[in-house]
C-alpha cells in the first residue's frame, strides 16, 4: 500500500510540473516591447517560420503560427529581462564588509587561530 501511495504522489507531482510548464507559455502582449524589441520579435518569428518550413516542407497553420509567435516573444522577453537584471546588478552598491571585531559569532565564516594568536601575543 505504501509503494502505491508513493507512485501516486510521484505521478501527481509530474502532472503538476507539466501543468506549470504549460502555464509558463502564455502569450506576452506586444505592448510590453519597445519598437526595437518588436523588430527583434518579428525577426525571431521569421527565423522560426523558416526553420519550420525547412523541417516540414509546408507552411504552418494558424495554430502553429500562434505557437511560433509566442515562442519568439518569450525569447525576446528573456533577453530583455536578462539585460534588466544585469543593469540592476551593475547599479547595486557593493556590500560593505564588517570589521572582524564587530562580527557576531554566527557571522564568522573563516577564522584563523594562528593569525589571532600572532596578533595578540604578549611581547
Amino acid at each position: 500500500m505504501c509503494s502505491v501511495g508513493r507512485a501516486y504522489s510521484k505521478l501527481m507531482a509530474c502532472i503538476h510540473y507539466q501543468a506549470d510548464a504549460m502555464n509558463d507559455k502564455k502569450m506576452i502582449s506586444i505592448d510590453q516591447f519597445t519598437a526595437d524589441e518588436r523588430v527583434a520579435v518579428d525577426e525571431a518569428f521569421n527565423a522560426l517560420m523558416q526553420k519550420f518550413v525547412q523541417r516540414t516542407g509546408k507552411q504552418p497553420d494558424a495554430k502553429k503560427e500562434k505557437e511560433l509567435t509566442t515562442e519568439a516573444r518569450h525569447t525576446v522577453m528573456a533577453i530583455k529581462l536578462e539585460k534588466e537584471k544585469e543593469k540592476a546588478l551593475a547599479a547595486k552598491k557593493p556590500v560593505r564588509k564588517k570589521k572582524p571585531a564587530s562580527l557576531a559569532a554566527s557571522e564568522v565564516s573563516d577564522f584563523s587561530w594562528t593569525a589571532s594568536v600572532n596578533r595578540y601575543k604578549k611581547r
